[in-house]
Order: structure tokens, then C-alpha cells, then sequence
């Protein structure tokens, strides 16, 4: 029955606010022949909504009149020895509530929690998928051979390589990957020697292949160093060609060790660079010769002597999602 008896309750109040200033400019009417006035005070006559007659002729005469607001009642005198009433502050009495406090807006336990922003505007710490690649120069050091008089610069000269990696970063600081690479140059210098005195056009590559692991040392920052570690396999190939066809030589070993250090400058969450610097030990195991594409049996073979080597290169890596 709430709902019927609001919407009464609704049209009565709007039909007071539309008939009201009406009322008051109408002069009150006066009682019929033979009816005595109204004297002494009346109980209130509410007519139901939506009857001809909202209000009693008295009523409308006081709807017309305005009521003079009741004086606010003196305070009483406080009785001898009692302590004086206290001065009014000027502050509003409580509101009573419904049995609870309610919850203000500005109270630390209702805010949200505060968004926790990369310091120095930096970007989050990527993860996922990551690629990069990279150049530079690189230059050859330690023996090809533990023979006597046998350096790797003596048949490789520096060369230019080429490398990509392509892996996963599992956590904001630890990357998974795989790394492969080919560096272009030229031949040695008694290589090199060889080639011109036989009429020869010689160059030389290094072909390198192998698992990587890198630690990002500062993953949400603007710069964020980082530190490499790969192992893998070595390819060193001279190819010769001539009037009598064509000829090659290739060492092959295990890289014992890929190490890494560089510097990435996240430009973006999907572009960064930096420089890197890069030292790759190794050791050939193994030789091939080939002659118009034909192995030749008594030039290949294991290597009987090995030693170590290295390739140090130093350059710079584009990284995409860095």
C-alpha cells in the first residue's frame, strides 16, 4: 500500500504549490445566510486527492495569511549555586544518524589504492617476447692451432658481424633466448698474402649459433644495463676464388664461452638501443678443405693441437620491446 498512498501524498503537495498563490489572492469567502462564523479553534479537514474541494474555507484563509514565526522562548535563569550554562559556540547541534557512522570520502581506509608510478617517468618493465639485433667490429685474438706460429689473425682478419636474438623474459630482469650470427670480413694477413700472390679473390665469415641468458640489471628504468652469458657453436670459413674454380677452408669448434655487457636506452615500450660490448672464447676441433665444392680427404680431418681463441667485438644492439 506504499506505493498508492505516496503518490497521493505526491499529487496533494503539487496541487498545494499550484493553488496556493491562487488562493491567497482570493478574498475569503463568507459564510451562507443563517450559518453562525466559525468560533474557537477547528481540527484540520484534509480532502482526498482529486475532490472538488482541496481545502475548507477556513484553511484557504490561512493558507492566504502568513504566520508570524513564535518568538525563541527565554532562557531560564540558572538556579543559586548551580555552575553557568555554557556559551553557545555557534556550532551546529549533531545530526543523528541511522546507528553507524558513515564513511567519509577522505578516510585513508575508503580511498583507492594509490597508483604506483615508474620512478623518473620511466616506462613499466617489459616482459614477453623480446628481439634485438646488433653489429659492430670485431677482431680476432689468440691461435687458430696449437701449432707453432699459428695466430687466428693469420688467417682471419676483423670482420663486421651481424647477430640476432630472439627470446623470452620470463620476470621483469631474467631473458631466455637464442642468439645467431654472421660476421663478414676479410682473410689474415698471411692468408691474405696467399690470395694475392696466387691470383686469388678471398674473404672470410664466422658463422655462430647458441642458447643465451641475460640479467637486466635496472628493467623499469629509462637506462638499464645488463650482463650476458651464451655458449654455442663457431664456423670460420675462408673462400677462395680463382681462374681454376673455387676453394674453401673451415674451422669449426665449440664456443665455450659468449660473454655480454651492454646498455639499453628505452626509448619507447617497443624500441630501445644502446652499445654493447662483446667477448666470444672458443676453440676449433675440427678442419675442412673443399675444392669446387668436393671435400678434399687428406686436408680435413680433427684438429690434433687445439688452443684457445677469441673474438672481441665491440658495437650496438637494437632491441624491439625492450
Amino acid at each position: 500500500m506504499q506505493g498508492p498512498i505516496a503518490l497521493a501524498a505526491l499529487s496533494f503537495a503539487l496541487t498545494l504549490l499550484l493553488a496556493g498563490p491562487v488562493l491567497a489572492q482570493a478574498p475569503a469567502p463568507r459564510p451562507p445566510p443563517g450559518v453562525a462564523p466559525h468560533e474557537g479553534p477547528r481540527s484540520p479537514e484534509i480532502a482526498a486527492p482529486g475532490s472538488a474541494d482541496l481545502l475548507p474555507p477556513d484553511r484557504e484563509a490561512d493558507m492566504a495569511a502568513p504566520v508570524a514565526a513564535a518568538p525563541p522562548p527565554s532562557p531560564a535563569a540558572p538556579a543559586t549555586g548551580a555552575p553557568a550554562a555554557a556559551e553557545p559556540t555557534g556550532s551546529a547541534p549533531p545530526v543523528m544518524t541511522l546507528g553507524y557512522d558513515a564513511p567519509s570520502f577522505e578516510d585513508p581506509a575508503f580511498d583507492a589504492p594509490p597508483v604506483k608510478e615508474p620512478a623518473d617517468g620511466a616506462l613499466p618493465a617489459a616482459r614477453g617476447v623480446q628481439m634485438a639485433v646488433r653489429s659492430g667490429y670485431a677482431i680476432p685474438m689468440g691461435d687458430a692451432t696449437g701449432a707453432g706460429a699459428d695466430e687466428l689473425s693469420s688467417s682471419f682478419g676483423g670482420q663486421v658481424p651481424v647477430l640476432i636474438e630472439v627470446g623470452v623474459k620470463s620476470g621483469d630482469s631474467v631473458f631466455f633466448g637464442l642468439y645467431a650470427g654472421l660476421g663478414f670480413g676479410g682473410p689474415g694477413s698471411a692468408a691474405d698474402a696467399q690470395c694475392s700472390s696466387s691470383g686469388l679473390s678471398c674473404d672470410a665469415q664466422t658463422f655462430r649459433i647458441g642458447p643465451e641468458v641475460q640479467v637486466h640489471l635496472h628493467p623499469a628504468g629509462k637506462v638499464n644495463p645488463w650482463l650476458g652469458y651464451g655458449l654455442g657453436l663457431e664456423i670460420s670459413t675462408i673462400s677462395m676464388r680463382g681462374p681454376g674454380g673455387n676453394a674453401s677452408m673451415s674451422l669449426m669448434g665449440v664456443e665455450l664461452a659468449h660473454l655480454m655487457a651492454g646498455v639499453d636506452f628505452r626509448l619507447s615500450s617497443a624500441l630501445g638501443a644502446g652499445p654493447v660490448l662483446d667477448l666470444s672464447l672458443a676453440q676449433y676441433s675440427s678442419m675442412t678443405m673443399e675444392l669446387n665444392g668436393v671435400e678434399v680427404p687428406g686436408a680435413s680431418g680433427q684438429i690434433a693441437e687445439t688452443a684457445l681463441h677469441a673474438w672481441l667485438s665491440l658495437g650496438a644492439r637494437l632491441v624491439l620491446f625492450p
